[in-house]
């Protein structure tokens, strides 16, 4: 089944049936896109969900992974896959992901016949991290005094089924008598041009909030940037990945000492709430 994006304009070159005089498509498969990463950079979990595609340099439009691309060609031919995320988990939102490479290649096409490419792709050379991967006993994440729980830390050894990529993880329970939290950064974030993102593994059978403390004209203010709805029912654990834009915080000139802060409460008549939490980024480029 050939998937596109609603909003994505193509011509006649993406129908199967839709011929260009006798010309007959070719088909270049990609079931997935592949991050490759260094635990420097927090490691490879991503969420790519769609591509722009390219032949010869001629664009063949955006496609939802996994995708099968018609192509009006033959022989050897350069292809090239740029890939795109959900910003801030939009489903219309779709963003060619500026801090991952374009993968590049050479296929050799036959028409009526297919092609599967396997790409891979790594973090663009500009780009800055602050990384909180949860593989130590600390954590660069505190925990406010006015919360009644604390962070655990889940490692791969004792708790295998829980954790995301063979590595430690993070996340709390919440009770009814211990049914808030709040943690944050004190990593002071300087400034920034160019797009900025956070991503973050999660799974979470609540409501999370995602938000940002500065200082501004010598007062400390604390603002709601982003809600993260539930990835699954109460007691479940589903591992989402988000990207969350905050590039207009980073920018910002006027005001200084950025971080970044989690909160949560319980909802009532909920008896617990279970979230995990792992490879939080910041991703900046290079001041």
């Amino acid at each position: 089944m050939i998937r596109t994006l609603r909003f994505a304009a193509f011509s006649c070159l993406v129908l199967p049936a839709c011929k260009k005089g006798d010309a007959i498509p070719a088909y270049v498969v990609i079931p997935a896109v592949t991050l490759s990463a260094t635990p420097e950079e927090g490691g490879a979990t991503s969420r790519i969900t769609d591509v722009w595609v390219s032949v010869n340099d001629r664009s063949m439009g955006v496609w939802e992974l996994p995708a099968k691309v018609p192509v009006l060609a033959s022989g050897g031919n350069s292809l090239s896959i740029t890939p795109a995320i959900k910003r801030n988990g939009s489903f219309d939102d779709r963003l060619r992901y500026p801090f991952y490479t374009t993968w590049n290649g050479t296929v050799e096409l036959v028409p009526e016949q297919t092609i599967e490419v396997d790409p891979v792709v790594f973090y663009e050379e500009a780009a800055n991290f602050w990384v909180e991967s949860f593989d130590e006993a600390g954590s660069d994440f505190n925990v406010s005094e006015d919360s009644d729980t604390t962070l655990l830390l889940y490692t791969a050894a004792e708790h295998p089924e829980i954790t995301l990529d063979g590595t430690s993880c993070s996340g709390f329970v919440l009770e009814p008598d211990r049914d808030r939290i709040s943690i944050y950064t004190d990593q002071g974030f300087a400034g920034a041009s160019g797009p900025s993102f956070v991503e973050m593994d999660y799974s979470t059978d609540i409501d999370l909030t995602l938000g940002v403390t500065y200082i501004e004209d010598g007062v400390s203010r604390a603002t709601p940037w982003a809600v993260l709805v539930p990835t699954t029912g109460v007691g479940g654990l589903r591992w989402n990945k988000i990207y969350i834009e905050v590039s207009s915080f980073i920018g910002e000139g006027s005001i200084s000492d950025r971080d970044l802060y989690i909160t949560a409460a319980l909802p009532g008549g909920q008896a617990s709430a279970h979230v995990y939490l792992d490879n939080i980024k910041l991703v900046r480029r290079d001041p």
